[in-house]
């Protein structure tokens, strides 16, 4: 039996303008490309770490070294065993989700290919695409000036739903400038917020009466990562609008400890681990009576692709990450007006562009 072989790619992937949140503005993802080959089939996964999840670049291509040196042992010759392999994974090591995450969706987009059907009807999900939600398009923090000029850029699009970021250092006097600043350019426009963790619990609730006047769906990650529950109570007893949780919820056993403290959750497939544990994400959160948000890093069509063949399970999208990207290694999943559509095709469906010029690590 063949066995699977795994190689990896750095990707410097280009961001079309600064991307401002409160962690610090970045111009550039530094991304991994997993390739898992088998009997000639190559399947593809993406990597987004994120520092404040534990993961850099570094921390995903030592993973990925140690994986190879042990190839026989972890991936083993069956690429249809990927429930065995994500449990040899997380037995290998903890966390690094991102890592995980990357060789789980190439696992899903090998087999598809193996077995010529898309992931969709891999996961059972074939006739659902119809019912899915419309992507945000997200504006990143900046000069009051240039969020306004991203807003116009947006609506020009045909972008129904926009994602503000908030939580500047700036202090929440700015954050509320750049609410009013977007309503002057989009004043029917549905609006989202997104705090990155940025406020107290007191400047959060404070800010969620504001929001509500300016008629703002929901409060995504209001207070810091690890925040308490007494903390997340408190701000969704006092919020005036939905609050959701992020950052603080990366798999789904984290979301028992904050059900009844938030409206929803946010599932990233980089922070959960990949498809597998995506889909107990969801699971659970709708166990649980939440919201399910389905959102991403910023990362190229093939990570993009992998989340929007969850997307009909999801009630909100923010799947926007490859349309930031100047330099987008891949062709997939496709948005026309916030309307994502996914190509009837084995695997992800996606087809790399120009791969020139990335470092191959074995």
């Amino acid at each position: 039996m063949p066995q699977i072989k795994l190689s990896f790619e750095k990707q410097i992937l280009k961001t079309k303008m600064p991307f401002g949140i409160s962690y610090g503005t970045k111009s550039d993802a530094k991304n991994i490309l997993v390739k898992l080959t088998y009997d000639n089939v190559t399947g593809y996964g993406e990597a987004a770490p994120a520092p404040y999840h534990g993961e850099t670049i570094d921390t995903v291509c030592a993973l990925l070294q140690s994986i190879n040196k042990s190839e026989s042992e972890i991936l083993g010759d069956d690429p249809f065993a990927i429930t065995q392999i994500n449990i040899k994974l997380d037995k290998f090591v903890s966390e690094n989700y991102a890592a995980k995450c990357a060789i789980d969706v190439a696992l899903h987009d090998l087999c598809g290919k193996l077995a010529n059907l898309s992931l969709s009807k891999m996961l059972g999900l074939s006739g659902l695409q119809s019912q899915m939600p419309q992507t945000d398009f997200t504006i990143g923090l900046d000069t009051i000036e240039i969020i306004k000029q991203k807003t116009s850029d947006a609506l020009k699009e045909g972008f129904q739903i926009l994602k503000v970021k908030q939580g500047t250092a700036n202090g929440t006097d700015y954050d509320k400038q750049i609410i009013k600043a977007i309503r002057e350019v989009a004043p029917n426009t549905t609006l989202r917020v997104d705090a990155n963790g940025g406020w107290t619990p007191k400047q959060a609730i404070m800010m969620s009466h504001f929001l509500k006047e300016q008629h703002v769906q929901y409060i995504e990650q209001p207070i810091p990562k690890h925040s308490s529950i007494d903390d997340f109570k408190y701000v969704k007893n006092n919020s005036a609008i939905a609050i959701f949780a992020d950052e603080s919820v990366m798999r789904a056993k984290d979301i028992v400890r904050l059900a009844g403290c938030v409206d929803g959750v946010v599932m990233k497939l980089a922070k959960s681990g990949g498809i597998q544990e995506g889909l107990k994400f969801i699971q659970m959160a709708r166990a649980c009576d939440l919201q399910v948000m389905i959102g991403c890093m910023l990362e190229s069509s093939c990570g993009i692709t992998a989340a929007t063949h969850l997307a009909p399970l999801a009630d909100h999208l923010d799947l926007d990450g490859a349309l930031l990207l100047a330099n987008d290694p891949f062709r997939g999943a496709t948005c026309k007006g916030g309307l994502l559509e996914i190509r009837d095709a084995p695997g992800l469906g996606i087809s790399p562009t120009s791969l020139s010029g990335l470092e191959s690590k074995r």
